[in-house]
């Protein structure tokens, strides 16, 4: 069954859509069942696995399956997360339910910081927002994630979660263990 994070929706202004009402997607470990995932009937579920890399750099990985298949984003078969030490998250992947071009779909927000020199360092951060589609070209796969906006955060950023939280007011996750500052610094 499909779990929601945060009671309230929120609202987003994206590219080419006046506003995009979405509801955060709870994810637990394993496999996350959900209805009607691309807006075409069909369900689907997100999976999550660890990669233990016995340091900061062990690293989720979220693979979106639609109607039987895998899809893609920008070419890969799945969407990776940078948690380090949890309190200086470098790339932060989410997932909510929305309504995209008129159709209820799935979305996956994406913080990425750009590590300089420092990781716990303030840096500047892109947030990228895409929509599941299906994948109505000859060739590919049957569904993929298409990319809605790519915007440079405001400011810079310590913590990836924190800046989904101040950028977008994507609430933070439950095991957010970073400075609760705007920033995440």
């Amino acid at each position: 069954m499909l779990k929601l994070a945060f009671a309230a929706v929120i609202s987003l202004a994206i590219a080419g859509v006046s506003e995009a009402r979405l509801t955060p997607i709870q994810l637990h470990a394993g496999i996350n069942p959900v209805p009607n995932i691309a807006a075409d009937g069909k369900n689907g579920n997100i999976s999550v696995d660890w990669r233990e890399n016995g340091n900061a750099w062990g690293y989720s990985i979220f693979m979106v399956r639609a109607g039987g298949s895998i899809a893609t984003v920008d070419g890969a078969d799945r969407f990776t997360d940078r948690p380090h030490t949890g309190e200086d998250v470098i790339t932060s992947v989410r997932f909510a339910r929305g309504s995209y071009k008129g159709r209820a779909t799935t979305f996956a927000l994406v913080a990425d910081r750009n590590i300089k020199d420092s990781v716990a360092a303030p840096t500047s951060t892109t947030i990228k927002i895409y929509a599941l589609q299906k994948n109505d070209e000859p060739l590919g796969t049957p569904y993929r994630f298409v990319k809605v906006t790519e915007t440079p955060a405001r400011r810079d950023y310590c913590n990836a979660d924190m800046a989904l939280k101040t950028e977008v007011g994507f609430p933070l996750p439950r095991d957010y263990s970073g400075p609760r500052t705007p920033n995440g610094c």
